[in-house]
């Protein structure tokens, strides 16, 4: 019992020698109180006594003990014994370790004799002295008592406390993934596997996991849009325009119509429930902060049943499209929200949406296009285009204004309206600015050039966008992050989908197109397709690809072989097989030999997806870092003060460290794609104490994450990890001597488990 206020008693009755005694038992802490004494005479005459107060124990053990130990580690434990008499003291200090279900002593099993484990001791008086005992954790997980006495003729004290014992055993997974584009041939090896250079390694199971079937990638974005809870114009028009989309795609594709009234059937969550089975789930989820998303969300099975029923689909086009004619205002403009002011940057963008839907055979009242168009026009002669000329600025709502006009089927929406003077006089003034336009911009202007028969200055423009891409075989083909990524005209997603739109028209035959289309789809693998303004803008892109390559409503097949087994697959279009195509190799079925080379073959067109993941246990700590998507680095350093500050000693240059010393812990991680809902976790040496113990929310390196303290971790959770390299930073102060093994650092994706990473482990020795 720990209260901070020892005693109170508000009436005492005093002795006739004007006296009180009274006796209270004190609180458990070892402290010095404040005594008050307040006294008041029958006539009203007072007093007030203010005393400290000291709470001692003659003899008193204090054993400081790890939160942890490990299999394998080697602790030095300290016992400090405190002598608060006014006489010196002897007597005897004993340390045992005891299994708390049976009470048996079991210091023998932590090599720790008998004759070691206790100590005689002499103390002054108003003195104290310190013990060690050296002990090493054995091969067995479980949670132990040490119990501290020490005993002299008058006096005693005592202390048992718990300590589990984690596992030296590691349990980590490496990961391979690889992509494959039609007729292709891809193989994944595990090298650490073949080697068998490792006599305590213990396999689990491997996994191989095929995805296919693109066109399941956009039916999932679907309930997205249909279920988002808000009704800005925006929204709606995307409701409207997505499911108008892939209603046409029924019409011209009736397997696919069948499959997708399957899937709405069998779907019971938005996202994918992180406790589906799944023998690649081996984290912790509960850990992450986001655990309800996590769940698949809150939404009933209701709310998502039928939302790809061709049927229902048609319904709620037509109710979005009421919508938007009660929001357009009576002079053409459509707000921001029902009610509102008209905005023509909404109208523009609604305008663009009806394009795109009658390009899909999609009915739109010509009534309310027009009208919108009289709209834009009026703003555009009046504000717009006087003040581009006179400030040569302006450029971003032009170039776009001109690519929407450009989009029509033909010039009866807008005739009358715009003349083709207006027209060309907006594309020249564009054009002279295309060098200062961002990829998105670009898009649309290359887009409109090419309709209005410049293909050559369309090509320029484009070449110039296309050049600046990167692309490797694992990523596809993206660009930088854009600085200004909140910008309607700079946002990532939308710009690598829409490029796609625009290698279609302008330079089809460009070979990173089917990049483009890879780093979506990964996209989509690892996120989630955030807005509804960009998750439109993917499925009208992603499905003119497949109409343009062929890719729907057709049979896919795959073969898989690993080691003297072969694997067949097939994915009708008329059937929903989902992204749980794996093949799980049991512990007693692996054989370095032949089942750390496996190949996955592709016979037919579309996308293809295969992740191999290894599930094995190891004591020998890792020594070299492994991931594939992911890669992740840990280094210890001490940190010592100089003259000129701290300077910083990297601990694998034989660096020394003692009891009290700061070190640094420095984890830099590197993510091939963007990546959302990531997990790294670092264990902390025992005895290593973390000197910030809040967890809480931080920012930094451009990027937002939660960071949380536990006993035996540092955990931090990325809710956005972009592309590129970072590194993190905490520290730890050293309070216990031993040699301590350090688990490696591991960082997993949450929604797609397969991609995950680990750093090598280490072997730390803290000097007496």
């Amino acid at each position: 019992e720990f209260a901070e206020t020892a005693f109170f008693m508000p009436h005492l009755l005093l002795e006739s020698d004007n006296t009180a005694s009274i006796e209270f038992k004190a609180p458990d802490s070892v402290t010095s109180y404040n005594l008050f004494v307040h006294a008041i005479s029958k006539d009203l005459m007072g007093g007030y006594v203010k005393k400290e107060v000291k709470a001692i124990k003659e003899l008193m053990v204090r054993p400081y003990l790890p939160r942890f130990l490990r299999e394998g580690d080697e602790a030095i434990l300290k016992v400090v014994v405190n002598n608060s008499s006014e006489k010196d003291i002897s007597g005897e200090l004993k340390l045992e370790i005891i299994d708390p279900a049976t009470e048996k002593v079991i210091s023998s099993d932590f090599e720790l004799a008998e004759k070691d484990a206790s100590r005689q001791f002499t103390i002054k008086a108003k003195g104290s002295d310190n013990f060690s005992f050296s002990l090493k954790t054995p091969v067995k997980i479980d949670l132990v008592s040490v119990r501290v006495t020490a005993r002299t003729k008058d006096y005693t004290d005592g202390e048992l406390r718990q300590i589990p014992i984690l596992p030296g055993r590691m349990h980590l997974i490496q990961s391979k993934f690889v992509v494959l584009r039609d007729k292709a041939s891809k193989t994944i090896k595990f090298e650490d596997l073949a080697k068998k250079d490792d006599p305590t390694l213990i396999n689990d199971q491997i996994v191989v996991t095929l995805d296919a079937q693109l066109f399941f990638t956009v039916l999932q974005a679907l309930p997205y849009l249909v279920n988002y809870p808000y009704e800005c114009t925006e929204q709606i028009l995307n409701k409207f325009l997505s499911s108008g989309i892939v209603s046409s795609v029924y019409k011209t594709h009736p397997a696919i119509a069948k499959m997708a009234e399957t899937f709405s059937k069998e779907r019971d969550t938005r996202f994918e429930r992180w406790d589906a089975p799944d023998p690649n789930r081996k984290m912790l989820l509960e850990e992450t902060p986001w655990l309800n998303m996590a769940k698949g969300g809150f939404e009933d099975r209701e709310d998502l049943v039928n939302i790809l029923n061709p049927e229902i689909a048609s319904h709620e086009r037509d109710i979005s499209l009421n919508k938007l004619r009660k929001a357009q205002t009576s002079i053409g403009g459509f707000p921001w929200f029902a009610g509102g002011p008209p905005s023509p940057y909404i109208t523009l963008y609604i305008l663009y949406g009806f394009s795109k839907a009658l390009e899909f055979k999609v009915d739109v009242p010509k009534d309310m296009i027009v009208r919108g168009w009289q709209y834009l026009h009026q703003h555009f002669i009046t504000e717009v285009w006087p003040y581009a000329k006179a400030h040569d600025c302006c450029w971003e709502f032009i170039t776009f204004l001109n690519y929407v006009l450009s989009n029509y089927p033909d010039s009866s929406y807008y005739a009358g309206i715009f003349s083709e003077q207006e027209r060309q006089d907006m594309l020249d003034f564009s054009f002279a600015h295309w060098k200062r336009h961002s990829p998105y911009l670009k898009g649309y202007l290359a887009l409109t050039l090419e309709r209005m028969k410049r293909h050559r200055d369309a090509v320029l423009v484009f070449e110039s966008v296309m050049d600046s891409a990167k692309y490797s075989e694992e990523e596809g083909t993206h660009w930088a992050h854009e600085d200004r990524s909140w910008l309607w005209y700079n946002d990532s997603i939308e710009t690598h989908a829409f490029a796609i739109r625009t290698l279609l028209e302008v330079m089809p035959e460009e070979k990173k197109l089917d990049g483009l289309v890879q780093w979506i789809l990964m996209n989509k693998k690892l996120n989630h397709w955030k807005s509804t303004k960009a998750t439109a803008e993917v499925i009208y892109s992603l499905i003119k690809y497949m109409e343009a390559s062929k890719m729907l409503g057709i049979r896919e097949e795959a073969k898989v072989k690993i080691g003297p087994d072969e694997y067949k697959y097939v994915f009708e279009p008329d059937k929903y097989t989902g992204k749980k195509n794996q093949i799980v190799i049991p512990k007693e079925k692996i054989n370095p030999d032949t089942t750390s080379t496996i190949t996955v073959e592709k016979a037919t067109k579309g996308f293809m997806f295969a992740s191999a993941t290894w599930h094995f246990s190891t004591e020998k700590l890792p020594d070299a870092e492994r991931g594939d998507l992911f890669f992740i680095s840990r280094k210890y350093f001490k940190r010592e003060p100089t003259e000129k500050g701290y300077v910083i000693k990297p601990l694998k240059d034989g660096t020394k460290i003692s009891v009290g010393d700061q070190i640094e812990v420095q984890i830099s991680i590197r993510s091939k794609h963007p990546a959302e809902y990531v997990h790294l976790k670092d264990p902390r040496p025992a005895g290593f104490e973390p000197e910030s113990t809040v967890s809480r929310h931080k920012w930094d390196l451009g990027i937002y994450w939660y960071e949380e303290v536990r006993d035996s971790a540092q955990n931090f959770f990325f809710e956005n990890l972009p592309q590129g390299e970072y590194t993190f930073k905490y520290r730890l102060r050293v309070n216990m001597a031993g040699k301590f093994k350090v688990a490696p650092a591991t960082i997993q994706s949450m929604y797609a488990p397969e991609f995950n990473a680990y750093s090598t482990g280490e072997n730390i020795i803290v000097e007496p």
